[in-house]
């Protein structure tokens, strides 16, 4: 009895010892495919554009998950055969190359793999039958309120659904926050103000003045107010004036 577990001990441990190369070259093996799916999966990325995350639609975020999908099948299996396994993640990668540029040139087939675009806001009320349609309910409208610091929504102009799944929102006019433009047409209605202003006071006390020296004629006659918009400069001139 003790001689047939000591044979079957010194057996297992050989064998143990007999398998320590094929470990070791499977793991060779498989570092090894790990580098090259590495690079040949970067620049699949790169062939399929420069987008984000959240920019994919639907359909393009299905497809990356599906190579990512096969791209780890060789990397999990020394024995799997390596190039039979690049197959799935070429062509895969083709179709999406190919139907992105297909979409571009083709309403039909963009509509069919991204959809469109669905108003949920128009002008401060809610259409409902665009949110059951997109399974949105009140709790992710309010949510993409406050993302963009909405907090009553009447500000809203439109809020869409877009096709990569992101909400955007149009505040209306008066909501909306101050341009360089809304600034510099202020500041000249300003400006053009103070100055009428500045040049009737320069008037009338040259009235007062006039008067109080006993001089009756107009005083249009003898002195002409320039008002320039933006300067505010009075200039004294003859008679050329009246």
């Amino acid at each position: 009895m003790k001689k047939r577990y000591s044979n079957g001990k010194t057996t297992a441990k050989a064998h143990s010892i007999k398998n320590m190369p094929s470990l070791g070259l499977d793991a060779l093996i498989l570092g090894g495919r790990a580098v090259i799916i590495y690079f040949l999966v970067l620049v699949m990325v790169r062939l399929m554009g420069k987008r984000e995350v959240g920019q994919l639609s639907p359909f393009d975020f299905v497809v990356g998950v599906m190579i990512g999908s096969v791209a780890a099948l060789p990397m999990e299996d020394a024995q799997l055969p390596f190039l039979p396994a690049l197959v799935p993640i070429l062509v895969l990668t083709g179709l999406e190359i190919l139907m992105s540029t297909l979409a571009m040139h083709n309403s039909k087939i963009r509509m069919l793999i991204e959809d469109k675009p669905t108003v949920i806001i128009s002008d401060g009320e809610i259409i409902k039958e665009n949110m059951t349609q997109v399974r949105m309910n009140i709790d992710d409208l309010k949510q993409e309120l406050r993302k963009s610091s909405i907090v009553d929504i009447n500000e809203v102009e439109e809020g869409t659904l877009e096709r990569c799944g992101t909400f955007t929102v149009i505040k209306k006019k008066e909501h909306q926050p101050l341009t360089q433009t809304d600034l510099q047409t202020t500041t000249l209605h300003n400006l053009d103000q103070v100055t009428g202003a500045y040049a009737l006071k320069a008037r009338t006390n040259l009235e007062s003045l006039l008067s109080a020296r006993g001089r009756r004629r107009p005083v249009s006659t003898e002195i002409c107010v320039a008002h320039t918009v933006g300067t505010g400069t009075l200039s004294k001139t003859s008679a050329s004036c009246s």
